[in-house]
């Protein structure tokens, strides 16, 4: 099956490749001017400009794993410019299986296509995989490591990952519910008030989400209209747009880009700086309050960072891995809670039956690449050390030896001798880098479901009744493409 390859993305690859061809070309010639003058230096410049050019000879760590051929320089590079990276990463798996390898620059890539070679590798051999690839963009964007989605795995990762999963925890123990409902509330009185005009109710999801998860972190939620709201979600947007572009990726894999100008890595490090600054505003707004009544998550790190700062452990937690952590929870509480419940009313478009069903049991009753950090192996494939592992959930998902018909959506395939396999489902990844959040997620998807179709019918536009494409775009959240549609109210809705 041909596969359209956008005109910007072949341009990005072949001025990679000349980048890289004038670079190999300037260093030669810078090497090997004056070599009259410098023969006894001669075999160690010959050894490591031989070694600089094997690392990019088309071969992989082991020749047993299937993978498509890979080109001189940039490997297998073009397969990572598709418009829609997870499909294009499920249908190289109906041709070289459900572990194969790619290969991009100097790093070797190691795809998983199904739930039971994502569980071994993630949980049976959690500690073999939970390292985050070395990444020269994603030290600048993490604040340095200090990030629990982008650090590496250590004894500090881990210490972080601990304190702020325990102060989530106490958090959410004491407020969770109320939080969320007061926001899925919020959001069926602005649907209300639209009296059943079509809408592109994404603006209004994302405003839901942010809510709950900035008044856990900071005691504190926004107006749709709120300056400070747009500001906040305007910049963490272009971050992570500018997060997959192959201009950014092709840093990382070909070192040598480093020296050129760059106007798009200009841009992400222009919004990570405004990114920095506005978190820093808002912790120290935090701070300088009397939070001696809030609950919220910003506290418990505060004094669990008293607390290791105080203790003899030999870990130190700074206020820079407060502040990601905060970057780590404004991003994963939002944009993932977002793009489910654009999802959700996509798909029950497609499938409007089952907002009936849904409609009729609720009137009755009221539910990211990881690194190898030592050799292992996965499926009987050698895997050493540094290889990066990427878990492909949507193949995962789409696995026709799991699910049969898997492109549909059939929610009735998870009740009683419906075929489904709750097990294989695998929303929240696995192992050591389990989603912190996923407690909060669980709640918020069934609460705010929950009230969306108690008191809405979803109904496409009538004068566009075309359905929403459910291909969705490719980015760090996999979306679903704009659309519009009506939310109906109930004929009798509840308080």
């Amino acid at each position: 099956m041909l596969i359209e390859i956008s005109v910007a993305n072949l341009a990005t690859v072949g001025l990679i490749v000349i980048l890289i061809l004038l670079t190999c070309i300037s260093d030669w010639r810078h090497k090997y001017v004056h070599r009259d003058h410098q023969e006894s230096r001669s075999t160690g410049v010959k050894s490591r400009l031989l070694r600089y050019v094997y690392q990019f000879l088309p071969c992989s760590p082991s020749s047993s794993i299937p993978g498509p051929p890979s080109l001189f320089l940039i490997g297998n590079m073009m397969e990572l410019t598709h418009d829609h990276l997870p499909i294009h990463l499920t249908n190289l798996a109906k041709r070289y299986g459900n572990i194969y390898r790619l290969k991009c620059g100097n790093t070797t890539m190691v795809v998983l296509n199904s739930s039971e070679l994502i569980r071994e590798a993630l949980v049976r051999k959690w500690s073999d995989f939970a390292g985050r690839p070395f990444s020269y963009t994603g030290d600048i964007v993490s604040g340095g490591g200090c990030s629990i989605s982008l650090g590496d795995y250590d004894h500090v990762w881990r210490e972080h990952r601990r304190l702020v999963h325990s102060a989530l925890q106490r958090c959410c123990q004491l407020s969770l519910h109320d939080v969320i409902e007061r926001q899925a509330l919020n959001l069926r009185k602005v649907l209300m008030d639209y009296q059943g005009t079509a809408v592109d109710l994404s603006e209004d999801f994302t405003v839901a989400a942010s809510n709950v998860i900035t008044t856990l972190a900071l005691g504190k939620e926004y107006d749709k209209s709120s300056p400070e709201l747009q500001q906040l979600h305007n910049c963490l947007n272009e971050i992570v747009a500018l997060w997959g572009s192959s201009w950014i990726s092709a840093l990382d894999s070909f070192p040598l880009l480093r020296r050129f100008p760059n106007p798009v890595f200009s841009r992400l490090l222009k919004e990570v700086a405004r990114r920095d600054e506005i978190i820093k505003q808002h912790l120290h707004n935090y701070k300088s309050q009397d939070n001696t009544h809030k609950v919220a998550i910003t506290e418990f790190l505060l004094q669990g960072l008293d607390r290791h700062r105080k203790a003899d452990n030999g870990v130190l937690l700074t206020d820079t891995h407060v502040h990601m952590a905060t970057v780590d929870l404004l991003i994963g509480g939002t944009e993932t809670t977002a793009a489910w419940l654009n999802w959700t009313v996509a798909f029950l478009l497609h499938r409007p039956e089952v907002q009936t069903r849904v409609y009729e049991e609720l009137c009755t009753v009221l539910e990211v690449p990881h690194r190898a950090i030592r050799d292992s192996s996965i499926a009987g494939y050698f895997i050493p050390k540094n290889t990066v592992i990427i878990p492909n959930l949507f193949g995962a998902h789409h696995d026709p030896a799991v699910w049969s018909d898997p492109y549909s959506f059939k929610p009735e395939r998870f009740l009683g001798g419906g075929g489904g396999s709750a097990r294989a489902l695998i929303p929240f990844s696995a192992g050591a880098r389990h989603c912190l959040g996923d407690s909060v997620a669980k709640m918020e998807l069934f609460l705010f479901t929950g009230y969306l179709l108690r008191d809405f019918q979803f109904i496409p536009p009538r004068s566009k009744p075309s359905l929403p494409d459910l291909r969705g775009v490719a980015s760090v959240v996999l979306k679903v493409k704009p659309y519009t549609v009506i939310a109906r109210p109930r004929p009798v809705t509840h308080a």
